[in-house]
Order: structure tokens, then sequence, then C-alpha cells
């Protein structure tokens, strides 16, 4: 081959090469961008507030009325301390930490009224800052101690079991607590996802509690999330995921077992949905073992699955395989075409599709058909207008955030009949649109259908 024929090609090469590295670090650049991190306002009054005449905060109890949402957490990040207020970091702790935080909304003198009136205004004169404004620990459950052998088996060490117990019925009485301020004796559990602080996560939980008429109790499981870096920062998030999946499995145990509590509901974003679906799935064959009725068993309401970062196929199988699908008496994916985080994970991880930027297309007839007659799970769409990010559309947008509350706060299933006025879109998911939803008065006093309640193995 002639010498500038060579140079030629080297010089193509080299330019091909320093094109992809540029758009690697564009993409990882943008990345960061679009991480999970929750906003310092509040958000967007829902359609379903501002278009209706009907005040949701009526019957609210006057002891959880006030500028500010106390949240239940538990975290298995290492606690920090930065100029004498505590919190806890991106660093990850064996040890998992319980207690209380508390979201200011608006100012320190913001009234109950006032703070009602901008939940109900489409167009607010100022935006509702949030502030963590304080975080009092409980209690803390000790690493996984050594086996002891007794009498041929290898069971946990008995007295670091007691001491488990004990803190435990810490966390039950906390429980007990809260739930004696509302007759909604049920707890909204929120897993947040990829480069969260343990801030923002309590601002997202607070938020959907307040929005949902401050009914039951909001709980946040706040995983080790936020390292730094580009791509280096996605992937050690990534398996701090899965290093706090027997922590939130545990969690969930002790929340189940508390006397008090009669139902519990669960709502992951973005990463947090992989957490989240794999200690229901883990607890599901724990349960099966034990030849007992998941659903009750983990008191499990509704599972709510927002911007999911899960691969398609990982999803079918970890799902379909052992029926987690009907372990709820209701699960709900949504979904956006417009989510550029998912798109980015796509990229990252070579996926053909991850659930997030699901289209009906991309499902094969057979699934597609399985996904319309599923009795217990909907796929939701976001039609709506986004953020510019994205991916945190299941609050931000005013549209998905409606029915999100018809969700979580009715229990209502999809269809104009139940109050839930979803686009169904015969060639392919539920959707929700700008606008959504219409006819809000209607949707409010709709009578709510009964769920199906289909056998926990599923046809």
């Amino acid at each position: 081959m002639p010498i500038h024929s060579r140079v030629a090609i080297s010089v193509q090469t080299a330019f091909h090469m320093m094109h992809r590295a540029a758009t690697i670090a564009a993409l990882a650049a943008v990345w960061l961008s679009v991480g999970c991190s929750s906003p310092p306002a509040m958000v967007s009054t829902p359609n379903l507030f501002s278009d209706s005449t009907v005040n949701p905060y009526e019957s609210v109890p006057t002891e959880l009325q006030g500028n500010s949402a106390t949240v239940v957490y538990a975290t298995d990040r290492q606690p920090e301390t930065i100029e004498g207020v505590y919190s806890y970091s991106a660093k990850r702790s064996r040890q998992v930490s319980f207690g209380l935080c508390t979201v200011r909304m608006g100012q320190p003198e913001t009234t109950w009224d006032e703070l009602v009136a901008a939940s109900r205004t489409r167009k607010r004169k100022q935006p509702v800052p949030l502030m963590l404004a304080s975080i009092e620990e409980r209690g803390h459950w000790s690493p996984f101690g050594a086996a002891v052998e007794i009498d041929g088996r290898w069971i946990d060490n008995p007295e670091e079991a007691e001491i488990r117990a004990q803190e435990t019925r810490k966390l039950h009485a906390l429980l007990a607590e809260r739930l004696a301020l509302t007759p909604r004796k049920e707890l909204f559990v929120f897993v947040h996802g990829y480069n969260n602080s343990f801030e923002s996560g309590a601002f997202r939980v607070s938020q959907m509690w307040h929005f949902t008429g401050r009914g039951g109790v909001p709980v946040l499981f706040s995983w080790p999330a936020g390292s730094t870096g580009l791509l280096r920062g996605y992937t050690r998030d990534r398996e701090s995921g899965e290093f706090a999946n027997p922590h939130l499995k545990l969690f969930l145990r002790d929340l189940a077992s508390c006397p008090e509590v009669k139902k519990i509901h669960l709502i992951a974003h973005s990463r947090g949905t992989d957490i989240l679906a794999t200690a229901v799935r883990e607890l599901h064959l724990e349960c099966r073992g034990a030849k007992q009725d998941t659903r009750a068993a983990l008191k499990l309401g509704q599972i709510v699955l927002a911007a999911p970062d899960i691969d398609l196929d990982v999803f079918i199988e970890r799902f379909g395989a052992d029926r987690v699908g009907f372990v709820a008496e209701r699960l709900t994916i949504y979904c956006s075409p417009n989510d550029k985080a998912i798109g980015l994970s796509n990229w990252l991880f070579g996926s053909d599709r991850r659930i997030g930027q699901l289209a009906f297309g991309d499902l094969g007839s057979s699934y597609a058909v399985a996904v319309k007659k599923h009795p217990l799970m909907n796929v939701v769409e976001v039609r709506a207008k986004t953020d510019r990010k994205g991916h945190g559309y299941f609050l931000s947008s005013p549209a998905a955030l409606s029915d999100l509350i018809l969700v979580l706060r009715d229990d209502r299933p999809p269809g104009a009949a139940n109050g839930r006025p979803l686009y169904d879109d015969p060639e392919g998911f539920w959707q929700v649109k700008d606008g959504y939803p219409s006819q809000v008065e209607a949707a409010a006093k709709a009578p709510i259908a009964a769920s199906s309640m289909s056998s926990l193995d599923g046809p």
C-alpha cells in the first residue's frame, strides 16, 4: 500500500477515535446532568388539583398540618457531620440506621393555608423551597455477624439476634407513634435512584406523601448512591445498589411485622427499581418456600416502578419465571420515550431496550398480549411534556403526578369508568397525555372498582 494511503487511513482512524472519545465524554457529562437528583423546590401542582374545586387537604388531621413533612427512614449510608449538621454520605455502611427526618416546605413562616393554596395553584407567584430541616436517628441494626453452630445447624448468633430484635422493636414503636396520627394505617416506602443524596430522596418521598393527601406514613429507604466521577460514578452506584439489597429485604420484613401496619405500598425510581424488584423477588421466594401467601405476609398494596432502569429481558425473566408480577394488589410501571437517562443506560449496557424507555412494539406479539391481559400489571407510557432531563417525570409532570395520586391515594385501576381516565391505546400501553386527567371532577367522584385478586402464583 502506498505510504500516502497508509497515512490517510491512520489520520482517518485517529479522527474516528477522537470523535468517539469526545462522544463518550459528552454522553457521560449529560448522564451526570440527567441523574436522579431532586430539585430544591416543590414540583408543579398536579392537574388533578389545579383543575378541580375539590380541596384534597380538607380531611388532613390537625397534627399533620403545617409546612413540614416527617419521614421515617432507614439507610445504609455512612453518617457524616458537616459544619455541625448531621446527615449521611454516599459511602457505604454495613450498619443500617433508622429514624425520622423532617422536610420543610416553604419558608419558616409559611402557614398551612398558604402551603395548601400553593399546592392547588397551577402558576405560583414564587417557588416553594424545600429544606431538610432535621434528622433524628432512633436506632440501628449492626452488621451481619458470623454464624454459629448449634446442634449441627448453622444459625445467627442468638445474642446478636436478640440485639437486632430489640432495635426492631424500637422501629415498631416509631411506626406506631407516626401511624397514631393518621386514620390510614399504611406505609408508603420510597427507594430512590442513581445519583441521589439522602436529602433528595427525602424531598421526593415527602412530596409524594404531601400530594397524596398526607394519609399514612412516608418511609424512605436511602441506599449509598451519589458516587463521584463520570461513568464510574454510575457503575459504583450500581454496585452500591447490590450492596443494599439484603438491607432493604430485612427492612421490608421488619416493616411488615409491625402490628400497627395494615398495608405497605412500594414505590421506586430509576436504579432504585432494580433494587426493590430484586428484594421483592427474593422475599417472594422465601415466602413460597415457607408456604406463605406473599401478599399477606408482606402486607403488600401497590407497587410502582417509575422510569425503571432495568433491562427488558432481565425484567421478563425475573418477574415472569417466579410470578413476581402477581404478589402485589397492583403493579404499575411508568415509562417515557423522552427519558434521556434511560437512553444513556441503554447505550452503556448495550441493552436492546430498558423498561424505562419501553415501546409496545419492543415486546413481541406473545409478550404484548400477556401484558394487555395481565390482571394486575399496568404499563403507563407518559406522553405528556416532561422536564428537560425527562427522567423525574413521575413527580415533575403535572399529568403524570395526577395519575400517581390516583394510584397511591385511591387505589384506582386504570380506565375512565374507575375515575382514572388514561388513554387506552389499542395498539399499545395505557397513556398519560398533557392535560390529564380530563374531567377531573368526575375522576374525583367516580366509584373505585374492586381490584382483581389473582393467585400469587399466577397463570
